[in-house]
C-alpha cells in the first residue's frame, strides 16, 4: 500500500486546537495533569522520531520512504503535542494565579522558562535548518540514502561528535574543558527533564509522590546527579576562564568565549549557593551528603536568619539567570556545539560530497544561452 504524500499541512487547524486548550485551562477545565500528559506524549513522539531518523541516516535497513514518512510525522506530532503542552500549562497556571493559589516566584518562573525555550528553539532552527535550507534544496537531488555511507556516519558520530577526538588531537586541555561544559550542560538538562516526570508529573496524575519521601533512593540519585553534572560545568567554566587569562594578547585568544564561561559560572555557582542555603537551614540528615557540593558549601557558610531570608530572591535570580542562559545559547559561540556536529556528519559522506562537487563543476562549465 503506497504511503500518503508528505504535504505541508495547514496551520489553522492545529492553531485553533492550541487556542481551545489554552482557553480550557484558563477557565479551570483542565488541570496540571493535562499539561504533564501532553509533555510526556510529546517527549515519547520526539524520541521515537529521533530513533527512526537515526535508523534512516545510520543504516540502510528498512524501506527509505517508510522511514522518511514515519520520522516526519513523529516529529510533527511531537512538536504539536509540545505546543499543546505549553498552551495547557499557560492556561492552567494563569487560572491558578487569578485564583490566588500561585506564588509570585512561580508566576515569574513559568513565563521565563517559556520565553527561553521559544528563543532557544527558534534560534537553533534558524542557525541549523533555515540557514542551510537553500543549500539543501539546491543539491537535494544528489543526496540519496542509497549513495550514503552509514558506516562512515556512525564512525564520525562516535569519534567526532560523542568523543570529540578531533579536538583532543589539537589540545587535550581544550578537549577536557569543552567536554566538561558540553556534556555537563546536556546531562544536567536531561536529568532535569527526567526529574519533571517524578517530581511534578506523577503527583499530578494522583500517583505516589516518591520525590518528597524522606530518604527516597530515587531523590538521592537525582540529587547526586545534579551536583555531579553541575560540578562538571563548574570545573569546565573555571578552566575556560583560567585559560583565557593565560592566552590573553595571543593568537589563541580568538578561541576563547569569555561571556559564555562567565554566564555559565554565574548560573552554576548561584545554583549551588541556593542548594547550600537550603541544606544549611534544614535539620541535619544523613542522606544530605548526596548533594555533596551544596553540603560542602553549607559547611562554609555562616548560619544566620539574614542568609536564610536570601533564599527566595537568590532562587529567583538563579532561575531567571538559567532561563537567560538558555535563551542566550543561539546567540553565542556555544551554538556551534550544535552546528559543528551536523557539519562533521555531512563531511563524512565522501560520495555525496563528490556528487555535489561534480554538479557544481557541471554548472560552471555549462554554457548558458
Amino acid at each position: 500500500m503506497p504511503l500518503p504524500a508528505l504535504t505541508r499541512p495547514s496551520l489553522w487547524g492545529p492553531a485553533i486546537i492550541g487556542a481551545v486548550v489554552f482557553l480550557a485551562g484558563l477557565f479551570g477545565t483542565l488541570n496540571a495533569a493535562w499539561g504533564y500528559g501532553l509533555f510526556l506524549v510529546a517527549g515519547a513522539l520526539l524520541f521515537a522520531g529521533l530513533l527512526v531518523f537515526g535508523v534512516f541516516v545510520l543504516s540502510r535497513s528498512f524501506d527509505s520512504d517508510t522511514l522518511r514518512w514515519s520520522y516526519t510525522w513523529l516529529f510533527t506530532l511531537g512538536a504539536w503535542c509540545y505546543v499543546y503542552c505549553v498552551c495547557a500549562f499557560a492556561g492552567y497556571f494563569t487560572y491558578e494565579t487569578l485564583q490566588g493559589r500561585m506564588e509570585l516566584r512561580w508566576i515569574l518562573f513559568g513565563p521565563a522558562v517559556l520565553a527561553a525555550l521559544i528563543v532557544l528553539d527558534t534560534g537553533i532552527y534558524r542557525m541549523i535548518v533555515r540557514k542551510n535550507a537553500p543549500t539543501y534544496e539546491r543539491y537535494r537531488r544528489y543526496i540519496s540514502r542509497e549513495a550514503s555511507d552509514p558506516a562512515a556516519m556512525r564512525r564520525t558520530l562516535v569519534d567526532d561528535v560523542l568523543l570529540q577526538k578531533a579536538l583532543y588531537s589539537v589540545s587535550g586541555v581544550r578537549w577536557l574543558r569543552h567536554t566538561l561544559i558540553f556534556w555537563g550542560f546536556i546531562l544536567m538538562f536531561l536529568v532535569e527533564l527526567a526529574a519533571i516526570v517524578f517530581r511534578e508529573a506523577l503527583p499530578a496524575f494522583g500517583l505516589a509522590d516518591v520525590w518528597r519521601e524522606p530518604g527516597s533512593l530515587l531523590r538521592l540519585a537525582f540529587d547526586f546527579a545534579f551536583d555531579f553534572f553541575g560540578l562538571m560545568v563548574l570545573i569546565g567554566a573555571s578552566m575556560a576562564l583560567l585559560w583565557r587569562l593565560t592566552v590573553n594578547g595571543t593568537e589563541q585568544q580568538k578561541y576563547a568565549d569569555t561571556p559564555t564561561a562567565v554566564f555559565l559560572l554565574f548560573v552554576v555557582v548561584s545554583g549551588f549557593l541556593v542548594e547550600a542555603i537550603r541544606l544549611g537551614a534544614a535539620p541535619a540528615a544523613p542522606y544530605a551528603t548526596t548533594e555533596f557540593v551544596g553540603y560542602a558549601m553549607a559547611a562554609l557558610l555562616p548560619h544566620s536568619d539574614r542568609l536564610v531570608g536570601a533564599y527566595e530572591p537568590l532562587w529567583l535570580i538563579h532561575v531567571l539567570g538559567a532561563c537567560l542562559f538558555i535563551a542566550y545559547v543561539p546567540l553565542m559561540r556555544l551554538v556551534h556545539s550544535c552546528a559543528t556536529p551536523v557539519g562533521r556528519l555531512a563531511n563524512s559522506q565522501k560520495q555525496l560530497l563528490a556528487a555535489k562537487k561534480q554538479a557544481m563543476l557541471s554548472g560552471l562549465l555549462t554554457r548558458r544561452p
